[in-house]
């Protein structure tokens, strides 16, 4: 995240309103290459015999890891600010939830358990809760967001917002209860095994076309407040994409809650952490090449906060 996080209200309110892309065919098609990228890490690591990770982390976990997620939430409502400052708490926190639903690949791990067991109605329903905990995550976030004007308020809110997550899903958990049985009860057996057949694979690297747009929208909101630095540029981007899908706390926390030990336990999160970062990194490079003209990052860090 941007050190040294200072307002300044000499900041301009107002960006134009998302101008068009150099090239914009390229800039689709390079997208995708980076999602084909991005995705054959896990692929890749899936068929090397780096296992699935499973793990079943105690409350506190799960609090530090949605901590982490809210700070990406919280930092991304600073740098759109100026795109998005002057709307609603309601827009704000659909635009926000959109993001984090299609980065975390929420509809897409529907359609793709949907594939692999054909449980259609189950894997339907169970889309229900995710796409709740997103609108709540991100209303959580929209709100602490206002009184974020520092590194220590940002980690304060980040926390705040997490803990408040974690005993709301609590809550949403018995209020969705009888739809999760019903979920339960309908589901089936998985009808395939790694490694899928073709059409189960072409169809996973199909619908990884979700998160790349997540990752384009974010692009799309906070490219213009990034450090002007390539490097720097590049590394927020994955760094942010990756904290939004959640892949970093699970890494580094949840692999202490495995049946395997810690390290391999890393090596198994890994997975998903290494793809995420290249799929940030890689939109980057392509919104750099072909996004849209002109497009400046303010000198300092601190222009990222406007009051």
């Amino acid at each position: 995240m941007p050190p040294n996080i200072t307002a300044d209200k000499s900041i301009p309110m107002s960006i134009p309103a998302f101008p068009p892309p150099r090239k914009p065919l390229l800039l689709a098609a390079s997208l995708a290459l980076a999602g084909v990228a991005a995705f054959s890490i896990h692929v890749g690591m899936l068929a090397a015999g780096v296992p699935f990770p499973l793990a079943q982390p105690p409350t506190w976990a799960r609090w530090l890891s949605n901590a982490l997620v809210a700070s990406a939430l919280l930092v991304l409502l600073r740098l759109a600010h100026p795109r998005v400052g002057h709307m609603g708490v309601l827009a704000r926190t659909l635009i926000i939830a959109c993001i984090l639903m299609a980065i975390q690949e929420t509809l897409r791990a529907r359609i793709m358990t949907g594939v692999v067991t054909t449980a259609w109605m189950a894997s339907a329903l169970s889309l229900v809760r995710p796409v709740a905990s997103a609108l709540l995550l991100s209303l959580l976030s929209v709100i602490a967001v206002r009184w974020v004007r520092s590194a220590a308020s940002l980690a304060i809110a980040a926390l705040v917002v997490g803990a408040a997550y974690v005993a709301l899903q609590l809550l949403l958990g018995l209020v969705l209860s009888p739809l999760t049985e019903l979920v339960a009860s309908l589901g089936r057996p998985e009808a395939y095994a790694f490694p899928y057949p073709f059409h189960v694979t072409f169809l996973a690297y199909l619908t990884f076309a979700e998160p790349v747009m997540g990752t384009a929208a974010l692009l799309m909101l906070a490219w213009d407040r990034l450090p002007a630095s390539r490097p720097a540029r590049l590394a927020v981007l994955a760094l942010m994409v990756a904290l939004v899908k959640g892949v970093v706390g699970m890494t580094f926390l949840y692999s202490f809650f495995m049946t395997q030990p810690p390290l391999p336990g890393m090596l198994s999160w890994s997975q998903f952490l290494f793809e995420f970062l290249a799929l940030g990194a890689l939109a980057g490079a392509a919104w750099k090449a072909f996004g849209p003209p002109g497009a400046r990052a303010p000198a300092t860090p601190s222009n990222a906060w406007p009051q």
